[in-house]
Parts: C-alpha cells; structure tokens; sequence
C-alpha cells in the first residue's frame, strides 16, 4: 500500500536555541584532575613480557582504600552488545600490603568470579593479576579488540582493568611495561613519562584501547585539531598507498565534522590493525581491522567502517539513549534506540561518503538498491521492528522467533528516507543535519535521549508531523513503500524474484548461514575460546528447515572442528545443489548432528530506475542528497 504523506508549506522555521549556558559552571570545572578527598588514588602497571604472550600482568596500587575493597571486572563493553565473562581470563589474584610489598592481605572469590573482596590494611593495597588468553590461537590472531604478537598487540579496557566498586569516577594512572621497542597509541591523556597515562575516570580508562608495538603513525589536524592514524603490520604485511591513505581517513574527519561544526574533542587516535575486519567505537579513539591486503588494493577499503566508527565521536559517545548512561557495566541495558544510533550512524557512512567525493552518483543509487534489495530478501523486515531489532539485541541470534534483522540496516534506510522527506517539506533548506544538530544541543552529555525525543526533533526540524511514519517504521514494522518515498529523487524500485544465481548464471546453492564468534578475545562477536553460535536470519533457508537453530553452539561441519568463522568458512566449502552437509551442534547442553541437503532459493534483485520524467525539483533533490546541502540554483 502506498503512504500518502501531507508535505507542509516550508512556512514553519526551526526553533532558534538560545545559547546553551556554559557546560562549565565554574573556572575550577576545566581542571584536569578533579576528585574527592575520600577517594583512592589508584595507579595501574600493565606488563607485556615478550617471552609468554599468552598473558599479560597488571598491577594496581591503591592508596586511601576502603577498609574492605571491591572489585569488579566488566561483563560487557562500551558500543558492544554481547555479554562477554572477561573474569574467566583472570589468574591468580592476589593482595599486598607493608613498605615492602610482601605482607598479603585477605581476598574472597565471589561465586560469580567477577567480584573480588580484599580486607585492606592502613589504607593501602597492591593488587596483581594476570589475564591469560586460553590458547595461542585466541593470543596470537589479530582482531580490533585484543591480541597479543611478538611485533605488538591490543589490549581493550574491559578484559585489562578491574574497577574499586562505588569508585568508577576516581582517576586513574596506567604505565606500560612493554619490550624494548614497543611504541603505544591510546586514547588516553599523555604524561610527561611516555609509558604512563592518566585517565580521570574508569569509564575513560575502559574505553581507552591501546595499540602498542612495530608502529606506523601519521599524524594530521583538523581545524587545529591533533588527530593520528596508527597502523599496526602484521609480519606478513604487503605496502600500500599510505599518503592516500591517511587523505581518505582526513576527508572523513571533514566530512563529520561538517555536519556538528566543530569536533568534540581534544584529539583523537585512529587504531589500526592487519588482521580481522570490524571496528568498535571509543571516546576519542577507535579500533579497526583492516588488511594490509585490503589496502593495497584500495587505499580507500576501510573508509565505511571508519566513517561509520569516527561518526559515533558524536553519535553514541556523546550523544546515546538515556537507558545507556551512566554505564552498568554488570548488566546488560535494554534500549529501543540502537537504530538510531548504530542505524543513522551508517547512513551518515554512506551520506559522507558521497558528499566527500569517495563515491559518484551512480554508485552511490547502486549501494541505496543494494540495502533495499538487503531489507526487502530479510523475512523479518515486517515482522520485527527497528525498535524491537534494537530491544533484542542484548538476546543473541535466537531472538524474535528467529527472524533477525540488523538495526544498522533499518536505521541507515530510515535516515535516508527522513532526509528526503525533511527536504521535500522544507524546500531542501533542512535535513538530517539538522535532526543531529538539534539531538545533540538537546540530549547530548548526562541526560541522553528516548524514542519520543526522536520523533519532536524530527518535526521540530521539518515543521510537519511525522508521526505516522515512525508509528508504522520504527515502532511498528510495517514494509515501506520506497517508491512512494523515494519519488522525490526521481527513482523508482524496480524488484524482481527469481531463483538466486553465480556469477556464471548456474543456479546458487543456498549459503544463508553464518557464526558469531572469532579468534580474540572480545564481546562483539564471541569470546575466545567460547564456541561460535549459529546466526540465521531466514526461517525459509534449507538450514533452518533441517532443524538448526540460530543461537546453536557449532561443533564441527562435516567432521571438521569450527572455531571461527574462518575455520566455518572452510569447514562449509562450496557445496552443490543436491550435496549434504552435516553439521554438528551443541542446543540445551545436547549435541546433535543435523544433516541438511542443500537447495537453491529464491531472492529479490533491486535496481533504481529514474521515472519516466526527472523534474528539475528532482535533479536538485539529488544534487542535496549527493552534497548535503540545498544547491543555489537549478531548481
């Protein structure tokens, strides 16, 4: 059915904001350190030993402590939504106290192994753990969370520090203890010693990944700015375009801050790593894989996932769902709006991409087609909503009856559908930009937002009441009509069903399977050493009507041992219409061995055509919708 929308007369303006008072109340609020006298003062010493990289040694030395101190371990990490037990990695901790270290205090083991009570003395303790990887493989695979090599390694806040309990907001120093040689890229604020950092809160020191080892690093300002991209070579690293390279990492920057006006930091660190894709936003700082393969390729491979990952600088660590702060790092937090904040974030990936010149409009019209064509071959895109995609994320891929569907997908369409509906109604003078702006001048820091704040600013910023379109998109799952909302850029959907096919035009055999799970230790994704689980999306796929099951721990394909999805990938092959699979899961604490004889199947193909007619007005829409902003003239 197709949505009819009332587009009001631009006559509304968007509501001035006075200037905002001054986020400091007082001269003394910009000082560097700021605490209480009846906080510990706590230092941290992590130890690499080059000698057993399966591990890494940390101490912390607290002064003022509780006479009973608690502490904790995360279960989760800052803009990833998977429990994650780190606690399991942690060996051997242990308390002194005395001038010379050697006097040992009393610690209590929680049941759970996250919590540990130390009986202090005087006021101080010396706390020392381990955290061991459970095998070489987890150690030694490069990832962009943590891993460890002989030419350097990543170590993630969440599996490296354990925080005094009640005691998240005292500072914090960490020194690094590293082979000779090592270099270290952070997040984290510098000190005048250059293996020493400060943190002024957990919450920072957790979300302060740190790269260190055989170091590239490239620095480079925006607006005065201090940024860097440090680039870490696996030893079977091949060269790439490194000066088009950083160029790509610099336009994104611009690209970004062009929408907010200015950057919300004091600098900002690019994490890079020659291994396993993905990346993980931080405060002001991100982590990403990327081949060195990749990029000599293409300079340019990594620019979605760092577009996408440099956007959340704003959108998520400053401005995020109110369930989402202050962080609950003990249980997981339930949020309807990750569409909005993982979603809209890759629409700004794509939306950036074009205004920065990365991708022409023929290949822009070709990605919109591509994640049409994603939503539109998902079952689940009527039966589970942006909303509830986003409620469910903390609940693993068994979730909603096994219909899964990404709010990333969601959110990015439904950014590019406000936007062209926004610029319709206001003659192309506002837009998403504008929705951002207002969110951030509104919700950004403690206070954060909800669903409903969404849908004012939307229509403050449109001067229209859209309402009806999250009531049925957002809220609700009902399809959307793209034609209809598309019409102003002159194109149209055009979808057709046929069986799926290769490249050579044979019929596809049906590979709508996958596994969460990887090699490092981590939380987006899998843990190292856990068993990977079964992700499927589609309850019409030959996988699911055998019997499996998203959520399934797999064991073994065809008799051969998974560990990751690689070690999936080449277990799975290549099988033909007609061949078997046997694959073999663990479901309840049963292990089962499911025979699954693969098909073909059926899929939509999406292209955009332009409409028998392309108006001036639509021109100009695309020239908006290309460069981000109302063109001069032309209409």
């Amino acid at each position: 059915m197709r949505l009819a929308f009332l587009l009001l007369a631009p006559t509304l303006v968007l509501p001035t904001l006075a200037r905002a008072q001054d986020p400091l109340d007082h001269y003394s609020d910009a000082f560097e350190t700021q605490f209480a006298p009846d906080q510990p003062v706590l230092h941290y010493t992590v130890r690499v030993d080059g000698a057993d990289l399966q591990q890494f040694e940390v101490r912390l030395d607290v002064r003022g402590a509780p006479d009973t101190l608690v502490l904790r371990l995360p279960i989760w990490a800052p803009g990833a939504y998977r429990v994650a037990d780190f606690a399991q990695y942690v060996r051997d901790l242990s308390a002194t106290t005395g001038e010379d270290g050697d006097d040992a205090l009393s610690v209590r083991a929680e049941p759970d192994s996250s919590r540990w009570t130390v009986v202090t003395r005087d006021g101080r303790a010396t706390v020392r753990y381990a955290v061991r990887f459970p095998s070489a493989v987890a150690a030694h695979t490069p990832n962009n969370r943590s891993f460890l090599q002989p030419t350097g390694g990543l170590l993630d806040g969440p599996l490296t520090y354990v925080y005094v309990e009640g005691e998240k907001l005292a500072p914090a120093h960490v020194t690094f203890q590293l082979p000779d040689g090592w270099r270290i890229a952070t997040g984290l604020r510098p000190t005048s010693d250059p293996r020493t950092f400060f943190a002024p809160s957990y919450d920072v020191l957790v979300d302060s990944p740190v790269l260190m080892g055989a170091l590239h690093v490239w620095p480079f300002t925006v607006d005065g700015v201090p940024h860097r991209a440090a680039y870490w070579p696996s030893p079977a690293a091949v060269p790439f375009d490194t000066t088009a390279f950083v160029a790509a990492v610099r336009r994104s920057v611009e690209g970004a801050r062009t929408v907010f006006g200015r950057l919300p930091y004091r600098d900002y660190t690019f994490l890079f790593i020659d291994g396993t894709g993905g990346g993980l936003e931080h405060l002001n700082s991100t982590s990403i894989g990327v081949r060195s393969t990749s990029l000599a390729r293409d300079p340019r491979a990594s620019t979605g996932v760092t577009t996408h990952e440099f956007f959340h600088a704003w959108n998520v660590k400053r401005l995020r769902p109110a369930p989402l702060g202050p962080f609950d790092y003990q249980h997981p937090v339930h949020t309807t709006g990750l569409w909005f904040a993982e979603g809209v974030t890759d629409y700004y990936a794509d939306a950036i991409a074009r205004r920065v010149g990365f991708v022409d409009e023929a290949r822009a019209r070709d990605a919109l087609a591509t994640s049409i064509e994603s939503y539109l071959n998902n079952p689940a895109h009527d039966r589970v909503s942006p909303e509830r995609s986003s409620w469910t994320a903390w609940n693993g891929p068994g979730a909603n009856d096994g219909y899964s569907i990404s709010y990333y997908l969601q959110g990015a369409l439904i950014g590019e559908l406000l936007d062209v509906q926004l610029r319709q109604a206001t003659g192309l003078r506002r837009g998403m930009d504008d929705v951002m702006r207002l969110m951030f001048a509104r919700y950004a820091g403690a206070q954060g937002y909800r669903g409903e704040d969404i849908v004012h600013a939307v229509n403050d910023v449109c001067g229209c009441d859209l309402h009806r379109f999250f009531d049925r998109h957002v809220a609700g799952a009902q399809e959307i009509d793209f034609d209809s909302l598309l019409a102003p850029l002159g194109w149209r959907v055009v979808a057709t069903r046929a069986a799926a096919t290769t490249d050579d035009g044979a019929p596809a055999p049906d590979l709508r399977i996958s596994v969460t799970g990887f090699a490092g230790i981590g939380s987006a994704g899998g843990v190292a050493g856990s068993t990977p689980k079964l992700s499927l999306s589609d309850p019409t796929s030959a996988w699911y009507r055998a019997g499996l099951r998203a959520g399934d721990a797999v064991l073994r394909v065809n008799d051969r041992p998974v560990t990751d999805g690689d070690s999936f990938r080449a277990a799975l092959g290549q099988p033909a219409i007609g061949s078997q699979v046997r694959v073999t899961v663990r479901r309840d604490g049963r292990e089962l061995t499911v025979p699954v004889t693969v098909t073909g199947y059926e899929r939509v193909a999406v292209r955009l055509e332009d409409v028998a007619e392309v108006t001036p007005a639509m021109r100009a829409m695309r020239r908006a919708w290309m460069t981000g902003t109302a063109p001069t003239s032309g209409r």
